[in-house]
């Protein structure tokens, strides 16, 4: 059903917060690696200074840099120990011959050649104020970072949105600092994933999932791309923007995935004016607490992600309406989070329980072509994938795998 940009809903009365679940559920396997990371972490430290002191302390030789931190080195060798590649990967981005990963652990960006995979450089300058970050997205010479504010590791830290939440903007060329856009009016949450679309930055808070009844707050901010000024703050109680998960943008329209528990939905946008164009609202189960989003010609896929129902939503970009919902037992969904499409190709991500693997299906009739999930291929939890040329891009707890995507073969595995 698509519901006019002149026309607004009479809220819903939900006593059961259950969009909280489904932001929950999304976060659960990075929590739960963050856990693990903890431990492992604590774990090697010990490790470490048992050998230095029984090799009489650390050698004299190590090379160190201002405020006593090692120095890292540019195109290393990615088999190398001595630099930290991935450090819990969130997000994932491509531009031209360039990948860009963000490790929400380390408080850093990762950036590799997409031709070799060859390690560029580990950005992690304290001036970046990097903050557990969760989004990322290149145009261009720019690259823009999203910084949230959720408990890290054990829960023993946990910052006031206020110092911490941001969106850092680097030179793609360099990697260098261009701003950290922090201002007051901006009236950042809890930035999540971030797009951009031409002159336009879009930002969704992830902790704006909330029920239709209760006070409305910041859903999506769009600035702009040229300064990082504020251009405008979109609230949950307008424009269907009740607990958005997940974000795509073309030249012409932002898409939003909404799931909230009582009404699931998606609502597209205008790229060049912020106007709303639609709202599409599930009228028979086509949509089930809908993620992540992908656009490709006059198709538009969805992933949604709740348990009982692990399926591919396809939609008609031209006007919203529903084509088909494909959840054949074939396809192997299971935890679906990302998804990507170009030409003829889909491709959903599957990172539910031990069903590490992506499904690729063909764009034209919603049929299987494949399912990818080799043991040489190293998928552990994939949660993010792009398409770039002619390769994917997978994104896993801790590492990346690229894919040819004509035929699903292994490229390389990268550490």
């Amino acid at each position: 059903m698509i519901i006019a940009p002149t026309e607004h809903d009479a809220p819903y009365e939900s006593s059961d917060p259950v969009e909280l679940l489904i932001k929950e559920a999304r976060q659960k396997a990075r929590r739960r690696r963050l856990r693990i990371s903890a431990v492992l972490t604590l774990a090697l430290a010990f490790v470490v200074v048992v050998v230095l002191l029984a090799a009489g302390g650390a050698p004299s030789n190590t090379k160190r840099t201002a405020g006593n931190k090692p120095a890292r080195t540019v195109g290393a060798n990615l088999s190398s120990a001595a630099i930290p590649h991935f450090d819990e990967p969130e997000a994932i981005a491509m531009s031209g011959s360039h990948v860009w990963i963000v490790n929400m652990a380390s408080n850093s960006v990762t950036e590799l050649n997409a031709g070799t995979g060859s390690l560029v450089r580990v950005i992690d300058a304290r001036a970046d104020a990097f903050h557990h970050p969760d989004g990322i997205a290149v145009q261009g010479s720019h690259v823009w970072v999203s910084n949230g504010n959720e408990e890290f590791g054990m829960g023993t830290m946990n910052y006031p949105a206020a110092k911490y939440v941001s969106v850092t903007e680097l030179n793609a060329n360099n990697g260098s600092l261009v701003r950290v856009i922090n201002a007051k009016t901006d009236e950042f949450l809890e930035p999540g994933p971030i797009v951009v679309s031409g002159s336009h930055v879009w930002v969704l808070n992830a902790n704006s999932a909330q029920s239709a009844t209760s006070t409305p707050v910041n859903a999506l901010i769009e600035l702009n791309a040229s300064n990082g000024s504020l251009v405008h703050i979109f609230k949950t109680d307008v424009d269907g923007l009740y607990g958005p998960l997940n974000l795509t943008a073309t030249r012409s329209d932002v898409w939003v995935t909404n799931a909230n528990g009582f009404e699931d939905s998606v609502t597209e946008i205008n790229a060049t004016t912020g106007a709303l164009v639609r709202v599409i609202r599930s009228t028979s189960g086509q949509l089930v607490a809908p993620d992540g989003i992908a656009v490709s010609g006059a198709h538009v896929w969805i992933a949604n992600i709740r348990d009982t129902d692990n399926v591919v939503t396809e939609l008609k970009a031209s006007n919203g309406s529903f084509v088909r919902v494909i959840k054949a037992k074939a396809d192997n969904f299971r935890g679906l989070f990302g998804i990507a499409a170009k030409g003829s190709h889909v491709w959903v991500t599957n990172s539910g329980g031990s069903d590490n693997s992506v499904t690729e299906l063909n764009a034209s009739d919603g049929s299987l072509v494949r399912i990818i999930k080799a043991k040489a291929d190293g998928f552990y939890l994939p949660t993010s994938i792009v398409v770039s040329g002619s390769n994917l891009w997978v994104l896993n707890s801790n590492s990346v795998t690229e894919l040819d995507a004509s035929n699903g073969s292994l490229v390389r595995v990268i550490k």
